[in-house]
């Protein structure tokens, strides 16, 4: 079968690290994927990326400054690695053009970007995937099965706490902006895509919110944020479970990360994403399980061979690796399941509908915190309540 012919729109630091995982991709023997462009506006940043490649993957890699160049390079599917207000924008012109997407997390700004993304998508009929890399770690997927093998009976409550951070600006400034969509957002969306992944869909939310650091310090100075930084919620699932999310990134002395479900049987720690650590399993009258009993309880647990080629076995229970391997690996993956999606006209695993959800679960804490009550995800997934996101549609002039 042809390899999917690709593109990298956007050329940065999220670029870069991208092509990492194509290079990974390269030597794992499974590559069904050629990079044959890098696109941007600073063509000094294609030509860059473009060069770094052809060292790695050995074939030519055509530098250009403009998405509608990448048509007659026989382009049929990009990867947007570009800041989040342009997600959309840039999606939809190259879908208009028959070129399949993958973008970024968030898909999108906010859900009315989403929607438009998702309107092009079922208009044009191309594969449209987003890059949500903790779907693919292989820890969350036995956290996924063990809950559904019934381990830990029937789900009652998960804790997914995230506290840290001080006054330090995270990575770049503009992920303090309302403009750029808030940490709340940036970050936060990663986590809202684990918590349905594991436990169902939610069906609402009631949360309250802060800007606790209105001054964000690194190296290079100081700026001023304008997007809240932490956020403390109660969440309902279909299912009938709780959920307590908190995400903040203000915390000052001991850190905190949890990611807890329990169960009418027992309950599940997860460790942190991309660490490799084992999950702490334990059950009524058993204790602490071990990883040969964790493995009899999920039989039809198997990774699939790039994932077991990348991470060590398609049976294993953690893994010990450098960060770079396994963040190279992941997006390896990522790009494999891309590109086979399009090879065999199936939907990718990260859908947009389920990266849409994320997306609108971030939005329902915030609408939640500036309303004073609770929201449905459906009167966020359908636009009904948009009150906190009207400001960052008017700042983009969309």
């Amino acid at each position: 079968m042809d390899k999917i012919r690709l593109a990298i729109v956007g050329c940065g630091v999220m670029g870069n690290r991208h092509l990492n995982g194509l290079i990974a991709l390269h030597k794992s023997g499974f590559s069904n994927i050629e990079l044959v462009s890098a696109c941007d506006p600073i063509i000094e940043n294609a030509e860059a990326l473009a060069k770094r490649a052809e060292e790695f993957l050995g074939n030519k890699v055509k530098p250009v400054p403009k998405l509608s160049d990448l048509k007659s390079l026989g382009v049929n599917a990009i990867d947007i690695t570009t800041v989040p207000w342009t997600h959309h924008n840039i999606a939809i012109e190259a879908m208009q053009m028959g070129i399949n997407v993958m973008v970024e997390k968030p898909m999108g700004l906010t859900m009315k970007a989403c929607k438009l993304m998702l309107d092009e998508a079922k208009r044009s009929g191309c594969v449209f995937s987003v890059a949500e890399n903790f779907h693919y770690d292989p820890i969350n997927i036995i956290g996924k099965e063990l809950i559904k093998s019934g381990a830990i009976g029937n789900p009652r409550l998960m804790i997914q706490n995230n506290i840290g951070g001080g006054d330090s600006i995270i990575v770049t400034p503009w992920r303090h902006y309302k403009k750029g969509g808030g940490p709340l957002l940036d970050v936060g969306v990663h986590y809202s895509y684990i918590v349905e992944y594991l436990m169902g869909e939610v069906d609402s939310v009631h949360a309250h919110t802060r800007l606790h650091e209105k001054v964000r310090r690194n190296a290079q100075g100081e700026i001023k944020a304008d997007a809240e930084d932490a956020v403390y919620a109660t969440l309902l699932f279909k299912n009938g479970a709780v959920g307590q999310y908190v995400e903040d990134h203000a915390g000052h002395g001991q850190g905190l990360w949890q990611r807890s479900i329990y169960g009418s049987k027992g309950s599940i720690n997860l460790p942190g994403d991309r660490s490799g650590k084992p999950i702490n399993l334990i059950i009524d009258g058993k204790g602490m399980t071990k990883d040969d009993e964790m493995l009899e309880l999920i039989t039809d647990y198997h990774l699939n061979n790039i994932t077991a080629k990348l991470f060590g076995g398609e049976r294993i229970c953690h893994y010990d690796l450098p960060f770079a391997e396994i963040d190279s690996g992941l997006l390896a993956i990522e790009y494999y399941d891309y590109a086979e999606a399009i090879q065999n006209g199936r939907t990718p695993s990260v859908d947009p509908i389920m990266a849409t959800r994320s997306v609108a679960l971030i939005y329902a804490m915030l609408e939640s915190a500036k309303i004073g009550h609770a929201v449905s995800m459906d009167e966020i997934m359908n636009e009904e309540i948009t009150g906190y996101q009207d400001e960052i549609n008017d700042l983009c002039q969309w």
